[in-house]
């Protein structure tokens, strides 16, 4: 049976709560979007042995794909730093025994990523509407020109951030690391050559496993120099100046004319079907939500009688099966 446990007001919860912890390996990961956070979360998992795939048919959230669902505790098996007795934080963050693991991306490549998957690809976020207001397409002959799509996007979260820092994948590293609180033991850079192939080895003698990074988020194949000018790296230096100044990220030269990246008819309607997956995802899961209401509230009584089982720690979205099994399907 799974059991819950409350969540532990202390001061290192408070700036790194969403840290997630594999005990097996003694590891504790300060994930951050768009940083191969997917492809490090697969391998602490699965050097934890706690990946559990077959759970995410359980989950009410909208996950592109199997192996997306990584990110819920529910199918990583990792443990929610948040959720842990004051004194197990304290072993985490002070003893020599324990991984503390950190990474960063360049912010060009990374605003870009973010763009790409969050606006281009609209793929399921907390982002209001009134973000599509300003984040339309720009079209040549019907066609979508990505790159002038993209300065309109930088130009707009210069202008309006507070449409885009509800949503990790456009605010600043720093704040996700929080390298002021956390000693860290591996801190990388997972755009440069050889350093996740490092830590991959590296967790391997650690685990006994043969882990391996896998590339689980891979977006167009667009480069991040396919759709920058000097003017939007700019405004993206501007707007990370922190992450460039604390962390020295390089400062590249550009075209001083802005590009044009406009894609094929087959490309356009391409991207136009996946935005109408991704949509039709977002329906399936409010509905899948707002039908389990009365279900919730009748199992939270269930519950604290001892009737029914209890999801994992810090779970939000998870149907726990019955000892039976489910049978849902069959219905």
């Amino acid at each position: 049976m799974f059991t819950r446990k409350p969540y532990v007001y202390t001061e290192r919860a408070l700036f790194v709560g969403h840290t997630l912890v594999a005990p097996r390996v003694k590891v504790a990961y300060m994930p951050t979007t768009k940083s191969a956070c997917s492809s490090i979360k697969m391998m602490l998992a699965e050097a934890n042995d706690s990946y559990r795939p077959e759970n995410a048919r359980y989950l009410h959230s909208p996950n592109i794909s199997i192996p997306q669902a990584i990110h819920q505790i529910e199918v990583s098996g990792l443990t929610l730093f948040r959720y842990l007795p004051a004194k197990e934080q304290d072993e985490i963050w002070e003893s020599p025994d324990w991984w503390r693991v950190g990474a960063l991306r360049h912010p060009y490549a990374r605003t870009y990523s973010a763009f790409e998957n969050r606006i281009l690809m609209q793929a399921p976020s907390v982002l209001s509407d009134e973000v599509w207001q300003f984040c339309t397409d720009d079209r040549v002959d019907g066609n979508i020109d990505i790159a002038s799509t993209f300065r309109r996007f930088v130009h707009t979260l210069r202008g309006k951030p507070e449409l885009f820092f509800v949503d990790d994948h456009f605010t600043a590293q720093w704040g996700s690391v929080r390298d002021d609180h956390v000693r860290y033991t591996h801190f990388f850079r997972v755009d440069k050559p050889g350093e996740m192939d490092r830590f991959a080895k590296e967790l391997s003698e650690r685990s006994g496993r043969d882990i391996r990074p896998k590339r689980l988020n891979e977006g167009l194949g667009i480069k991040y120099r396919d759709v920058m000018d000097a003017h939007t790296a700019a405004i993206i230096e501007e707007i990370y100046a922190d992450d460039f100044n604390r962390y020295g990220f390089e400062r590249e030269n550009f075209p001083s004319e802005p590009l044009k990246l406009v894609t094929t008819a087959r490309e356009t309607r391409a991207i136009e079907y996946s935005r109408d997956i991704t949509q039709r995802m977002r329906q399936i899961s409010r509905l899948a939500r707002s039908r389990r209401g009365w279900k919730y509230g009748a199992g939270q009584v269930l519950r604290d009688v001892g009737l029914r089982a209890k999801p994992p720690r810090g779970s939000t979205n998870f149907d726990v099966p019955s000892e039976r099994g489910d049978h849902s399907r069959d219905r």
